[in-house]
Order: structure tokens, then C-alpha cells, then sequence
């Protein structure tokens, strides 16, 4: 694995892409981003309801103080969510992001933080590594405070579960974007990479070193 600092943009990114490799077309960047954005808030809308189900058929009962969530819980949460979003993406690179090709990128100014992976992976893997956070984020914190009963959780750790949702859904909405573009251009035997910063992928059948 190696760092990059403030990593800037390839000059040969208008290069055309050789004939090996075809272009995963994507929409525009603000109407890509605008999808992502509105894709994201949704993620949560199905657990938030099923969760708000089960408050209703069974209601917490109050005991003592009413307990309370300070506002600043926000900031390490977002903090959290993002370094365990990128931390599940660099795990499902080859070699779980222990080898030389997984880089992680960091530009301090811009509060940014993102990993990518200088070569090509299989269409299945970078489906599961585009997607472990939101499966391991959003569904199965969901899926936990859905199996927990509720008198068993404080509310304070309840609602602190359901903000890591919350948070981690804006971020996991570009992921699914991005996922459902892969998985309807790229063929089932295929390899999805990077080339010239430029989303990419190749026939198996001329697939080099991973």
C-alpha cells in the first residue's frame, strides 16, 4: 500500500484510451454527482421506515432521565464513517490492499481522503469491494437494530447507530451509482480498471498481472 499526499491530475488524461481497453461511459460530473446525492439520501428511507415500524409496535418505555444526544457527536461520527468507508474499499482491492498498486489518496486542504487501485480487478470483485460499504455501514447496522429489541439498546446507542447510517448512506450512493454503471457495461467476465484516471475495462482473455 502506499500514501499519496495532495496527488495531482495525469497530464496524459486526454490521451486516447488504446484499443485494448474500452471506456465505461459515465454521466456528466454535476449530473453524476446530483444522482449520487438524491440516490443517497433514499438508501436509508426503507430502514429508517422499518425501524420507525418497530418503534411503534414496540414503544420504549421511559425510565429515569430522558436521555439525549449531543450535537458535536456529529463530527466524529463523519469522521468514522469515512475512514471505515475507505478502509472497506481498500480491503477488497487484490491482496487486501496490502499490495504496491493500492494507493491511498489524501488531500489534506479539501478535508478529502479516497483509495484507488493502479491496475485492473475482476468485474465480480470490484462489484463487491465498490459496494462493502454500504453493506457493512448502512444494511447491516440496519439489519442489527432491526434483530435487537429495542428495551435491549440505550437510546443514546440507538440513535448513534442510526447517524453512522445516515452518514455512511450519502457517501455509499455514488458507490451503488457507480456500481449499477459497471454492472450494466462491463461483461460478466470482464476487468474493471484505471487508466489515465480514466474508468476502464478489458476482456479477461487478455488480462495480464492483477
Amino acid at each position: 500500500m502506499r500514501i499519496r499526499i495532495n496527488p495531482r491530475p495525469s497530464v496524459n488524461h486526454f490521451q486516447p484510451v488504446p484499443a485494448d481497453l474500452t471506456s465505461i461511459r459515465q454521466p456528466k460530473p454535476a449530473l453524476g454527482l446530483g444522482i449520487s446525492i438524491l440516490v443517497g439520501l433514499g438508501l436509508p428511507i426503507i430502514p429508517f421506515a422499518l425501524l420507525s415500524a418497530e418503534s411503534w409496535l414496540l414503544p420504549r418505555v421511559e425510565t429515569g432521565m430522558a436521555e439525549t444526544i449531543p450535537w458535536w457527536i456529529v463530527f466524529p461520527v463523519v469522521i468514522v464513517c469515512v475512514l471505515a468507508h475507505e478502509l472497506l474499499h481498500l480491503i477488497g482491492h487484490p491482496g487486501w490492499g496490502r499490495s504496491d498498486r493500492s494507493i491511498v489518496l489524501i488531500w489534506p486542504y479539501r478535508f478529502q481522503l479516497g483509495v484507488c487501485y493502479e491496475g485492473f480487478m475482476k468485474r465480480s470483485r470490484w462489484l463487491v469491494m465498490r459496494l462493502s460499504p454500504l453493506v457493512g455501514l448502512t444494511l447491516m447496522p440496519a439489519l442489527f437494530l432491526l434483530a435487537v429489541y429495542p428495551y435491549d439498546m440505550s437510546f443514546f446507542w440507538r440513535q448513534f447507530v442510526v447517524l453512522v447510517i445516515l452518514v455512511n448512506s450519502l457517501g455509499a450512493g455514488g458507490d451503488l451509482v457507480a456500481a449499477m454503471i459497471v454492472a450494466r457495461q462491463v461483461p460478466a467476465a470482464g476487468e474493471v480498471g484505471i487508466w489515465n484516471e480514466r474508468a476502464c475495462w478489458r476482456p479477461a482473455a487478455q488480462a495480464g498481472e492483477q
